[in-house]
C-alpha cells in the first residue's frame, strides 16, 4: 500500500506549465482485439475535444505536438489486445515525463488538460478495489489471497499437517475390544486432533496479522467453517476480521475473490461508515474532526487534515487563490479565481500533506449529506 500511495503522490506532484495530459479509458475484454473497440472511440473524441480546446490558445501549437508524439502511446492505451481493464497514462506536455498504470477494474473514461496530473478518476477506482486479505480456513491448513485492483494473488500457504505417529494407541481398539471402547477412542482421537488445529490457527494469527500490515490490507475476510474462522479472529484480536461462512477451499484465487465479491462490498461500506462516524462524533465533541466544505477547508489549508474522507459521486466548485488555498467562497480582500473542480483540488492538497484519502460509496456517505458530502480526521 505504501508504494500505491507514494505513485498517487509522485502523480500529484507532476506539474507543468503548459500542461498535463491524462487519460482514462476502460477496456472492454468481451471486443475482439481485430476490431476497433467503442471505448477507445469514446477516448479518441476526448482527446479531439482536447485539440478544439486549445486551438488558438498561446500554448496550443506545443499541446498538439505532444499529442502527435505520444500517439504510439495512446495506440497501445486502446489496444483491445494489451492487458488491464482500467488504463490511464499521464504525460507532461513540457517535459518528457509520462507514467502509465493499469487495473482490472473499471475506471472513468476521460481525457483531461490541466496544469497537473488529474487523479481523482485514479484513486475512486483505488477505492473501490483496494487491497484485501482473503484467508481460507480449512481443516487441512490456510490459503492467505492478496486481492487489489482486482488482481487475486496467492501469496502464502500453510498445511495442517499433523504427526500422530505417537497416537497410534488412540485409533485402534481399546483393551477388550467393545464397540463401547473403539468409539471412545476415536472420539479421544478427534478431540485431540481439534485441539491441534486450534493451536495451528492461534499460532498462525500473527503472520496473517503481519501480512496484513505490510501488505497494506484495507479489509481482511476468514473464509471457512464459522467454527474454524472464529478461532483465528480470537487470535487476530484486536485487528478486525470479517468471518464468510463458505467453503471454497479448492478454487483458484480469482474465484474465490468473485465468490465473496458482495462480503468484500458490505465490508468497505462498514468500514467507511466507521470512518464517518468517528469523524461526525469527533466534530460535534470538539475534538480533532471537521465536518462539511467550508471547515474542512480552512483545516485542509492549514495542513492539519490526516484523513480527507469525500463521497464518491459528489461534484464541488469554489474558489482558489493565487497561494494554493482553496475557499467554498470568494474571499474578500483576497486574489480567488474559480475552481470549478474543486474535488480534485482536495484530493491534491491532501496528498501533497501525505494525508490519506478516502472515497467513500454513496451508502457510507448518508450521514454527510448536510455536510456537503465532505468530512475529515483531524491530525490536531
Amino acid at each position: 500500500m505504501a508504494s500505491d500511495q507514494t505513485f498517487l503522490r509522485d502523480l500529484v506532484a507532476m506539474k507543468d506549465e503548459v500542461g498535463v495530459v491524462s487519460l482514462y479509458t476502460t477496456a472492454d475484454p468481451r471486443e475482439e482485439a481485430s476490431t476497433r473497440p467503442a471505448w477507445g472511440i469514446r477516448l479518441r473524441n476526448e482527446l479531439a475535444a482536447i485539440r478544439e480546446q486549445v486551438a488558438g490558445a498561446e500554448h496550443g501549437p506545443a499541446v498538439l505536438a505532444r499529442l502527435e508524439s505520444l500517439e504510439p502511446d495512446i495506440r497501445e492505451l486502446v489496444d483491445a489486445a494489451e492487458s488491464g481493464i482500467g488504463r490511464a497514462l499521464f504525460a507532461a506536455v513540457a517535459a518528457d515525463d509520462v507514467r502509465k498504470i493499469s487495473l482490472q477494474v473499471p475506471i472513468q473514461d476521460c481525457a483531461v488538460l490541466e496544469s497537473t496530473a488529474y487523479i481523482r478518476p485514479l484513486v475512486t477506482a483505488m477505492a473501490t478495489s483496494a487491497p484485501a486479505g482473503l484467508v481460507l480456513v480449512s481443516r487441512d491448513g490456510l490459503r492467505i489471497i492478496d486481492y487489489r485492483y482486482g488482481v487475486a494473488e496467492e501469496v502464502e500457504q500453510s498445511a495442517f499437517d499433523l504427526d500422530t505417529d505417537d497416537w497410534r494407541q488412540m485409533r485402534g481398539p481399546g483393551p477388550g475390544g467393545t464397540s463401547q471402547q473403539n468409539s471412545t477412542q476415536t472420539d479421544r482421537f478427534q478431540r485431540r486432533v481439534d485441539d491441534n488445529l486450534r493451536r495451528f490457527l492461534h499460532g498462525a494469527a500473527p503472520e496473517v496479522a503481519k501480512l496484513a500490515v505490510t501488505r497494506g490490507w484495507t479489509d481482511v475476510l476468514l473464509i471457512g467453517d464459522v467454527e474454524l474462522t472464529e478461532v483465528l479472529a480470537s487470535g487476530l484480536h484486536p485487528m478486525e476480521a470479517v468471518q464468510v461462512d463458505t467453503i471454497v477451499d479448492n478454487l483458484p484465487p480469482i474465484q474465490v475473490a468473485r465468490h465473496v465479491a458482495d462480503e468484500l462490498a458490505t465490508t468497505r461500506d462498514a468500514r467507511d461508515g466507521a470512518l464517518v462516524s468517528r469523524a461526525l462524533d469527533a466534530a460535534k465533541s470538539g475534538g480533532r474532526g471537521s465536518l462539511g466544505l467550508n471547515q474542512t477547508l480552512a483545516l485542509l489549508n492549514e495542513g492539519r487534515v490526516d484523513h480527507l474522507l469525500l463521497e464518491e459521486s459528489a461534484q464541488w466548485g469554489g474558489f482558489r487563490g493565487r497561494d494554493g488555498y482553496l475557499y467554498d467562497q470568494p474571499q474578500p480582500g483576497l486574489d480567488t479565481v474559480p475552481e470549478p473542480d474543486l474535488g480534485e483540488r482536495m484530493i491534491e492538497a491532501a496528498l501533497d500533506s501525505s494525508a490519506t484519502v478516502t472515497i467513500l460509496t454513496p451508502e457510507a456517505a448518508g450521514p454527510l449529506g448536510r455536510y456537503d458530502g465532505v468530512a475529515a480526521l483531524l491530525r490536531w
